[in-house]
């Protein structure tokens, strides 16, 4: 939760009219924090001190029980409706997506050729999916294996050497 600091007679660590992370720390206390991580906290303060901040309203979650059934070797073009919170980042709006095999998730990606891909999100998140055909697409060169991942993976070595820092001393 978040709060701002109405009171600082108590403390100089922090600045009045400030927005801070507050996390519960028994019944009359916060550990306060400038980061949304409890770990990271200033301190422990009294209640008092803040005025909590009302979190925004966020929608429920549309139903899982209307995904539509996907090609995995399609393209597809649609609006993503609706993400968890943590997921701001990835903007509501109109993606291309390549669904996976698993039938309930897609890869998330901004352009046709697929080379900006922003994640793997459920297909009941989005609404208004529409096949786009290879005419429409940047390029035909799409490869749709299962091992092509959003992330690239380094070759590991076959062999390894055993390196030691001291081989100067005899």
């Amino acid at each position: 939760m978040q709060g701002i600091c109405v009171d600082t007679s108590l403390t100089m660590v922090l600045e009045k009219g400030k927005k801070y992370f507050l996390f519960l720390n028994g019944p009359d206390h916060y550990y306060v924090s400038k980061f949304p991580e409890a770990n990271s906290h200033q301190g422990c303060f009294p209640k008092s001190l803040f005025q909590i901040i009302q979190e925004d309203e966020w929608p429920p979650e549309p139903s899982a029980g209307n995904v539509p059934v996907l090609d995995s070797s399609k393209i597809y073009e649609a609006k993503l409706i609706w993400r968890k919170r943590g997921y701001e980042q990835v903007k509501l709006g109109t993606y291309y997506l390549r669904p996976a095999r698993t039938g309930t998730h897609a890869y998330l990606y901004e352009d046709k050729s697929l080379k900006q891909c922003r994640g793997c999100f459920p297909l009941h998140w989005f609404a208004d999916f529409r096949e786009v055909n290879e005419e429409e697409s940047e390029t035909n060169e799409v490869v749709f294996e299962e091992e092509t991942l959003c992330e690239t993976k380094e070759e590991m070595p076959d062999t390894f050497e055993q390196m030691c820092i001291f081989d100067f001393i005899e």
